[in-house]
């Protein structure tokens, strides 16, 4: 058995999994395992138990009978400094056949793909000293480094505590009692984890929650809903519920779309509004000051090999995102203008195919010329009317661009979407900055039917394809997911979703038009290669010729 933040492997069992949870069982451990027999008998077969809140008598009692649990049971660590005798490991052990405790924090993955993540104890009160049965700001953040490192991390099947994360009731109904030890370190903590259930105990009171969102609506790409659960204690004279069953497809073998889909009575997060205390992680300024996490931050010390975007998928503050921060000298003119000069390109090592002024471009692609950038239709398109969007000096990226640069580029998108409107399509860039010296924003228009479950499908081919993709909102900036000089790919969808992949080895160069040419989307397999699709010179200037007159009431450089 592995200690603290270790990972365990259990017997395989279908995708769909019968849990049951308890809630403090002090010690009553006939009545706990007679209903759970009961109870598997009658529903089950379950393939485990979890305990949660306190398992031991609060005190230490020498002569504690513990009968074999009749399915595998998991049980949280001590509440109380008595407890602390019960547990021969306080980093796990096996406490009794069939019983298991877990450790103090870590994550439980279970071999059918479920993600249990755990956190025993109760909160260090302030000025105290650290008791073994307490956990703190450093164990909260140990957790959540563990899981935030793992690759394409969305988040876990079921987070188990002891105490309630305070502020969990906000924006809800009430529980029957407010909570009296709810913990201030859980709320961030919840709130970064994205737990699909969470149950807690302790309290002594059920609670179910409506369930509520991870995300931020209108401003943060949507995420799958949280279910708060508190559980009474076991047979409590109350006769508060105790005990609870449910089935769950882990997260690694449910679809997206399945997982995405939310009950009438949701609600906002409780957390987003509340003021609570911060886990520090990466996504620090240098000052140690938490940086807001409804922000996008890259990793600057990102090397190519590991990055995933800081924050995941945040959204806009209060005062909307941050303006693009270029350089200073972009803010204002010599004269204290609001202009920006214009910056010179950089002066490519050797021909390229892309700069206007190079004889290597073929100008008879072109069908339009703007100040700053041109579009010119692809060399062995995808479709006749598969466009590329090209800056006019050697610039690599667009994060790497100048403000009129960007700037025209989004004029060239804005009336591109409007264009292909009337031709009855909707339009997908995309830019793959990795292995090309000169950036070109690929316009790939496709039929409007073809948009409806787009972006599923898109992430379904590169989950398939094992690239790390990531959502953003439409209001996200690219400066906010990358900065120069690291390789990348993103995708702009027709309802504007976002797309971003912070490029390793081994990323397919041809994932953009792979993805596209998908059976899902433009069903042309055939089309990957573009030298397999090359028009000649006549063809070519034909079609240049439709698209120029086509586009030109939308050209703004006429």
């Amino acid at each position: 058995m592995s200690g603290s933040g270790g990972t365990r492997k259990a017997e395989v069992s279908t995708k769909s999994l019968k849990i049951l949870v308890a809630g403090d069982v002090d010690g009553k451990f006939k009545e706990l395992f007679d209903r759970v027999t009961t109870v598997n008998k009658k529903n089950g077969p379950f393939s485990m138990l979890f305990c949660v809140g306190s398992f031991f008598p609060p005190t230490f009692q020498e002569e504690l009978d513990i009968p074999p649990a009749p399915v595998p049971t998991y049980v949280l660590g001590p509440v109380t400094s008595q407890q602390l005798a019960y547990f021969p490991d306080l980093n796990g052990a096996e406490i009794a056949p069939n019983i298991t405790y877990l450790g103090r924090q870590g994550v439980y993955n279970e071999s059918s793909g479920l993600k249990i993540a755990y956190l025993s104890g109760i909160q260090q009160e302030s000025g105290k000293t650290k008791e073994e049965h307490n956990f703190n700001h450093e164990d909260v953040r140990n957790l959540h480094i563990r899981l935030e490192n793992e690759s394409g991390f969305r988040g876990v099947d079921i987070f188990l505590t002891t105490q309630w994360p305070a502020g969990v009731q906000n924006h809800a109904p009430p529980p029957e009692e407010e909570p009296s030890q709810a913990s201030t370190l859980l709320s961030p903590l919840t709130k970064r984890l994205k737990p699909r259930y969470h149950f807690a105990g302790i309290e002594g009171i059920h609670y179910e929650r409506v369930p509520f969102r991870n995300h931020e609506v209108l401003a943060q790409a949507a995420q799958h809903c949280t279910r708060f659960i508190a559980l009474g204690k076991v047979a409590n004279s109350k006769k508060r519920k105790w005990i609870y069953a449910f089935n769950i497809v882990p997260l690694a073998h449910i679809s997206r779309e399945e997982l995405m889909q939310e009950p009438n009575n949701i609600t906002q997060n409780p957390f987003v509004s509340q003021t609570v205390p911060q886990i520090q992680l990466k996504n620090e300024n240098q000052s140690g000051a938490p940086v807001p996490s409804n922000q996008f931050f890259y990793d600057a010390s990102y090397t190519g090999e590991s990055y995933r975007g800081r924050g995941g998928r945040g959204g806009r503050g209060r005062g909307g995102f941050n303006k693009r921060p270029y350089p200073d000298e972009f803010n204002t003119n010599s004269r204290g203008g609001a202009h920006p000069p214009k910056r010179q390109p950089p002066v490519p090592q050797g021909p390229c195919w892309f700069c206007l002024a190079s004889p290597e471009v073929e100008k008879h692609l072109i069908i339009s010329i703007g100040e700053s950038v041109y579009l010119t239709i692809a060399k062995g398109g995808l479709t006749p009317d598969h466009l590329l969007i090209v800056p006019i000096g050697h610039f690599q990226s667009t994060i790497e661009c100048p403000p009129e640069v960007a700037e025209e580029v989004n004029k060239f998108k804005t009336q591109l979407i409007k264009y292909f409107e009337t031709q009855g399509k909707a339009v997908i860039f995309f830019e793959r900055n990795f292995k090309s010296p000169h950036l070109q924003i690929q316009v790939v228009p496709i039929p409007k039917p073809s948009t409806v479950g787009l972006k599923i499908a898109c992430l379904d081919f590169a989950e398939s394809d094992g690239i790390e993709i990531q959502e953003f909102p439409p209001n996200a900036e690219l400066f906010q997911m990358t900065k120069p000089g690291f390789p990348y790919f993103f995708m702009e969808l027709p309802d504007r979703t976002k797309l971003f992949v912070a490029i390793k080895k081994n990323f397919p160069i041809q994932f953009g038009r792979e993805l596209l040419a998908s059976e899902q989307i433009l069903n042309c397999p055939d089309k990957v290669d573009w030298k397999q699709c090359k028009m000649n010179k006549e063809e070519e200037i034909d079609c240049v010729k439709q698209l120029r007159e086509g586009f030109s009431p939308f050209d703004f450089t006429v």
